[in-house]
């Protein structure tokens, strides 16, 4: 992640991290009527640069609600940083991933997930969307038991 000399950070979100998320999700479209404790975030040299939440959906089952890294910070491991701390937190996560990201999320292990599986809440809410042409949304899945199958696979 970025040079020797950046200092990356991974943290709870606090109250006071606000008006610094919500100008990121808002910089990426996103909704910004939030509470900044509900996201993990990723801070660089002082300046948070990404965003990641979990609406649980069960015991062990959640759903990305965002993930978010600034524009000029992609490429750098900031979203996979983000993801391999929720996957510490969760065994089993869902997303409606942007075509665009799909590649992103299939290097994590994610993989595809049929669309009628998802809380109809999800699925509306991208009906509802000015970008769901553009977006050409994917539902997928990562689990750890997947992960684990996958690597016991690879080894025999």
């Amino acid at each position: 992640m970025g040079t020797g000399m950046d200092e990356v950070r991974i943290r709870q979100g606090r109250l006071s991290d606000r008006r610094a998320l919500a100008r990121l999700l808002a910089s990426q479209r996103m909704a910004t009527d939030i509470d900044a404790a509900d996201f993990i975030l990723v801070e660089v040299n002082g300046q948070l640069l990404g965003a990641a939440r979990l609406a649980w959906t069960g015991a062990e089952d959640a759903f990305l609600r965002p993930i978010v890294v600034a524009a000029e910070a992609q490429g750098r491991g900031l979203g996979r940083a983000l993801l391999e701390r929720l996957f510490d937190i969760c065994p089993s996560i869902s997303v409606i991933a942007r075509s665009d990201a799909v590649p992103f999320y299939r290097r994590l292990g994610f993989t595809d997930r049929d669309w009628s599986s998802l809380p109809a809440e999800y699925r509306d809410e991208c009906g509802r969307c000015d970008d769901l042409a553009q977006c050409r949304p994917r539902s997928m899945r990562w689990s750890l038991n997947d992960q684990r199958l996958g690597r016991k696979n690879r080894n025999n």
